[in-house]
């Protein structure tokens, strides 16, 4: 990353055939898969600033303590480990894991760091980071799809033996269904292993009226915009139809919900996307994008689930921001 030339491993899970077959399933089936929002470097741009405008991590001091406090705590867990391989999954920006990377520096430590995103430009970003934080760590990003490379942890692995993992997930987990992201995690996770991660939770004893405290974190005009960008790129008009939020159960676990953007189709859409004609009528609904909320009690018995225990969690005093320290369940 130092020099004129940057290495970047890209996953088969995003070479461009499938990933255009992942886009095209999306406009078909009226629901844009939340990783096109990332994919491009206007949309990483523009996800930075919401990012920067409306993260507690940004705006709120007290949640910078709280990923200190966990930051220090892994440290203190990897004490005697003299080997270390960082997988940052979901990097974006990489601020996170660089300030991770920051509290685990030991001249007698050899680490190996894995900024992972489905964005090349995140992905690098998230890179040059990590390179700032240490001038000795090893880094090198991957490109790839989370959810279709379930080799990914073994190809990770044998990069180097004898290395202990700690795998990173900040503010990731509200970006997919629980059903599908938690068995992917809990297959990187080995026994020995860390997983830190994020959430954004709801905060108060009213999980439903926390959720609504929130929402102008994502209703407003900089997210709108920003999730447009997909549509208006694949020749959308804007005035074809309008974006609409609410706060909606998830399918299989009513208990937890999420935060859900539509596009509500006013005027017929009529698309060319390859060879495929897409045709949106009036009246339809084009799921863009979907974030859910938790508590840390919600969380920790969807981890159980798949043999996942927190050893720690942390939250900020608003209660919108917790970080959790895990481990694979004793078997």
């Amino acid at each position: 990353m130092s020099s004129t030339l940057a290495t970047v491993y890209i996953h088969p899970s995003q070479f461009p055939d499938r990933v255009y077959q992942n886009y095209l399933d999306g406009f078909l089936g009226r629901e844009i898969d939340n990783r096109f929002h990332y994919d491009s470097v206007k949309q990483s741009q523009k996800w930075l600033k919401i990012h920067a405008t409306y993260s507690p991590v940004i705006t709120n001091d007290d949640c910078i303590q709280v990923y200190d406090r966990c930051f220090a705590k892994t440290a203190e867990q990897l004490e005697g480990d003299r080997k270390i391989q960082l997988i940052a999954l979901g990097c974006g920006g990489g601020e996170k894991d660089a300030r991770l990377l920051a509290n685990l520096l030991d001249r007698e430590k050899e680490i190996s760091c894995y900024p992972v995103d489905v964005s090349l430009s995140l992905a690098l970003i998230s890179a040059r980071a990590m390179e700032k934080a240490s001038s000795t760590a090893s880094v090198q990003p991957i490109v790839c799809n989370l959810l279709a490379a379930e080799d990914l942890v073994e190809i990770i692995e044998s990069q180097g033996s004898g290395h202990r993992k700690v795998i990173t997930f900040f503010g990731m987990i509200p970006n997919f269904y629980p059903d599908r992201i938690l068995p992917i995690l809990s297959h990187f996770v080995k026994a020995g292993d860390l997983l830190l991660f994020s959430a954004n939770l709801s905060p108060g004893n009213d999980y439903l009226q926390g959720i609504q405290q929130i929402l102008y974190q994502y209703d407003n005009e900089l997210t709108k915009d920003w999730l447009m960008t997909v549509l208006t790129d694949a020749g959308v008009e804007g005035d074809r139809g309008h974006l609409s939020v609410e706060i909606e159960p998830d399918e299989n676990q009513p208990e937890i919900s999420r935060i859900t953007f539509y596009f509500e189709v006013e005027r017929e859409i009529s698309l060319k996307l390859d060879d495929r004609l897409v045709t949106w009528n009036p009246g339809s609904r084009v799921r863009l994008f979907s974030s859910y909320r938790y508590t840390t009690q919600k969380l920790q018995k969807q981890l159980a689930r798949y043999g996942l225990k927190v050893l720690q969690s942390w939250e900020d005093k608003t209660q919108q921001e917790g970080v959790y320290l895990c481990c694979k369940e004793a078997q």
